[in-house]
C-alpha cells in the first residue's frame, strides 16, 4: 500500500477529455484564506455573529457546477449566505467551465470592468444584509442570463467550478459567509412531477487543499450488488490556483482495499489526467471501473491523486461521487489531503 507520508454526474460528458482552448480567457487570481491566530491567554473562541461591519474577505469554491442534458437533465442550485450581523456583505462570482468537451476558461470576476477579454462579468448580487441568503435553482442559467458572460451555448450545457469571494465581513475565519450547492435531476425524465434525486455539498475553504497528494475511497458493486445497491464511482480533480495559476499535472493510483481480496493492498490501476489542469479547471473521470478496466472482484479501492508538477506551489482539491447505477442517487465525498496540506 502506498505510504501516506510520501459526480457526481453520469452525464457530465462536458467534463471529459478537454483541451485547453481560449488562452486569452480571463485568468483566475490566486487566493489566500487565513484564520487569525488565537492569543495564548484567550480561552475557547466563541463562534457567533458579529454586530459590526468589517473589511475581512475570503474565497470559497464549489467544485461541481453544471447544467447539462444527458441521460437526465442535471442542474445545480446554489445558496450564498451571510451568517453574521454585518450589513452589506458582498459576494463576487467567477465561473470556470468546460463546454463542448473543451475547457473554455474563467469568467471575469463580478465587478470587473468590461474590456478586451472581459466582455461582461457575472452579475453582481445585491449586498447581503444580516443573516440574508441568495438562492437560485439554476446557477448556470442565472449566469447565462447576462449577455456575454458565457460563450454561446454554455448556458445550457457546461460543467465547472464556481469561486465565490466574500468581502466586507467582520472576520475571516470561514463561517461568516457560506456557499452550498445541490446538483439534481428528475427522478423520472418523462414526469418531473415525481421529484428529483440530488447530491448536496458545501463549498471548500481551501484549508485541505494539497500541493502533493489527496486520498479517498471509491467503490463499485455493479457486478455483485449488495444491500446498498449496484454502485459505481466518479472522481473529480480541481486546480484551485490557491498559490499561483500554473497548470497542474495529476496522476491517479488505485489500490485494492476489498475485504478478503487476494490482491488487497496491490496497485490495480493507474491513470494520468489527459492534460494539465488550468487554474479553476475541474476534470471528472466517470465510471472508474469501466473506464480503467478494474476487475469486477475488486469492489473497493483507496485512490491517491498525486501532483506531478515541479514547482511545489500548485494546489489541488478532489471529490468522489458514489452513485447507484439504477436510481442515479448519488453521494458526494471530499478527498482528504495526504501530503502537502494547507496554506503555504
Amino acid at each position: 500500500m502506498k505510504k501516506l507520508t510520501a459526480l457526481v454526474l453520469a452525464a457530465a460528458a462536458t467534463a471529459g477529455a478537454s483541451t485547453l482552448l481560449a488562452q486569452s480567457a480571463p485568468a483566475r487570481s490566486p487566493r489566500v484564506v487565513s484564520r487569525p491566530a488565537p492569543s495564548e491567554s484567550a480561552g475557547p473562541e466563541a463562534v457567533h455573529p458579529q454586530a459590526v461591519t468589517g473589511t475581512a474577505s475570503y474565497s470559497v469554491q464549489l467544485n461541481i457546477v453544471t447544467r447539462v442534458q444527458g441521460s437526465s437533465f442535471f442542474r445545480t442550485s446554489v445558496d450564498i449566505t451571510n451568517n453574521t450581523d454585518s450589513d452589506g456583505v458582498v459576494a463576487k462570482l467567477q465561473y470556470c467551465y468546460n463546454y463542448n468537451s473543451s475547457f473554455i476558461g474563467c469568467t471575469c470576476p463580478t465587478g470587473s470592468a468590461p474590456g478586451p477579454g472581459c466582455p461582461s462579468p457575472p452579475p453582481a448580487l445585491a449586498p447581503l444584509h444580516r443573516q440574508e441568503n441568495f438562492h437560485t435553482d439554476d446557477i448556470v442559467q442565472y449566469l447565462g442570463a447576462t449577455p456575454g458572460v458565457l460563450v454561446p451555448g454554455a448556458d445550457t450545457a457546461s460543467f465547472g467550478t464556481l469561486l465565490v469571494t466574500f468581502s466586507n465581513l467582520p472576520s475571516g475565519q470561514g463561517w461568516e459567509g457560506t456557499v452550498l450547492a445541490r446538483t439534481y435531476s428528475p427522478l423520472d425524465q418523462s414526469n418531473p412531477a415525481l421529484g428529483t434525486v440530488a447530491s448536496a455539498y458545501p463549498a471548500s475553504l481551501f484549508f485541505e487543499s494539497a500541493s502533493h497528494t489527496l486520498v479517498g475511497t471509491v467503490r463499485d458493486t455493479i457486478a455483485a450488488p449488495t444491500d446498498a445497491g449496484a454502485l459505481r464511482s466518479n472522481i473529480g480533480i480541481t486546480n484551485t490556483a490557491l498559490v499561483n495559476t500554473n497548470p497542474v499535472i495529476v496522476t491517479l493510483q488505485f489500490f485494492d482495499a476489498t475485504q478478503g481480496s487476494a490482491t488487497n493492498g496491490a496497485l490495480v490501476a493507474s491513470y494520468a489526467l489527459p492534460h494539465a489542469l488550468a487554474a479553476g479547471e475541474v476534470f471528472q473521470l466517470n465510471n472508474i471501473w469501466a473506464a480503467l478496466g478494474i476487475k469486477s472482484n475488486v469492489q473497493t479501492c483507496v485512490v491517491f491523486a498525486d501532483v506531478q508538477s515541479a514547482t511545489g506551489n500548485e494546489r489541488i482539491e478532489g471529490y468522489i461521487a458514489i452513485l447507484d447505477n439504477g436510481t442515479r442517487d448519488n453521494a458526494f465525498f471530499e478527498m482528504k489531503c495526504s501530503a502537502g496540506c494547507g496554506l503555504p
